[in-house]
C-alpha cells in the first residue's frame, strides 16, 4: 500500500511531505553543498505540489517559492566553482599546489589581487633593515638571500616577507632573484584590506605564512623576511 494511505492522502498530497522530509534531512546537513541540493530538491516538490494541488495552478505560491529556487540553484553553482579547481589555468594550478590551505575559489581571489612579475634583470625584493610593504611568493626560478655577509641560494618557491607582513617588522635580510625567476606580489594595505572582507580567505593566509615559516625554521634555511 503507498504510503500516502496511511497518511490519508493521495498522490498529489504526498508531495508535501516528501517536501518536508527533504527539507528536514537539509537541517540535519552539516556540509553547505549537501544543505543546498536537499532544500532544492524540496523546493522542486512543493513547486510541484503547488501546480497540481488545485484546478488552477497556485501561481503566489509558484512565483515566490520558484524565485528562492533559483537563488539557491545559482548558490550551488558558486559553492561548486569554489570548490573546483577546474577553472584555473594550468600555470595557476602549478601555483595553487603550493597553497595547500586555500580553497580554489579563494585562491582565484588572491590571484586577482596579485600583481604578476618575470624577472628578466637581477631584481631586488628586500634590503636588511628597510620596511618592507608587499607581501612576494616566488614560484620559479632562484632566490640569492644575503645577511650578514652570508649567502644562500634557494630554488624552491615559497613567499618572502611574510615575517614583515605579521608583524610589522622590517626587513632581516636582502633578497634578490635572478633573471628568468617568476613571482606574485601583493600591495601590504590592499591584502590586509581583502581578509578582513572576507575572513575565511584570511585565515587561509594566516596558516598559509604560519607554515611557510614553519617549514623555514624546521630546515634552518630562513627566506629573509
Amino acid at each position: 500500500m503507498p504510503f500516502w494511505e496511511y497518511l490519508g492522502a493521495g498522490p498529489v498530497a504526498a508531495l508535501i511531505y516528501l517536501a518536508f522530509a527533504f527539507k528536514l534531512l537539509g537541517f540535519t546537513a552539516r556540509d553547505e553543498l549537501n544543505w543546498r541540493g536537499l532544500m532544492l530538491f524540496a523546493s522542486l516538490l512543493y513547486l510541484a505540489y503547488y501546480y497540481l494541488v488545485a484546478e488552477t495552478p497556485l501561481w503566489d505560491a509558484i512565483l515566490t517559492n520558484g524565485l528562492l529556487a533559483a537563488v539557491n540553484f545559482v548558490m550551488i553553482g558558486i559553492v561548486v566553482t569554489e570548490r573546483s579547481s577546474r577553472f584555473l589555468s594550468d600555470e595557476h594550478q602549478r601555483i595553487y599546489n603550493h597553497f595547500g590551505r586555500f580553497a580554489p575559489g579563494q585562491f582565484r581571489r588572491l590571484l586577482r589581487l596579485a600583481t604578476v612579475h618575470r624577472v628578466d634583470d637581477e631584481t631586488v625584493l628586500t634590503i636588511e633593515g628597510r620596511q618592507v610593504d608587499r607581501l612576494y611568493f616566488v614560484h620559479d626560478g632562484r632566490t640569492i638571500i644575503r645577511k650578514d655577509g652570508q649567502e644562500i641560494v634557494l630554488t624552491r618557491p615559497g613567499f618572502i616577507g611574510e615575517l614583515a607582513f605579521l608583524t610589522g617588522a622590517h626587513a632581516t635580510a636582502t633578497v634578490t632573484l635572478a633573471p628568468g625567476a617568476h613571482y606574485l606580489s601583493w600591495e601590504t594595505d590592499a591584502l590586509q584590506r581583502l581578509m578582513v572582507r572576507r575572513p575565511g580567505l584570511g585565515n587561509a593566509l594566516m596558516a598559509q605564512l604560519n607554515m611557510d615559516l614553519a617549514t623555514k625554521v624546521a630546515t634552518s634555511r630562513p627566506m629573509g623576511e
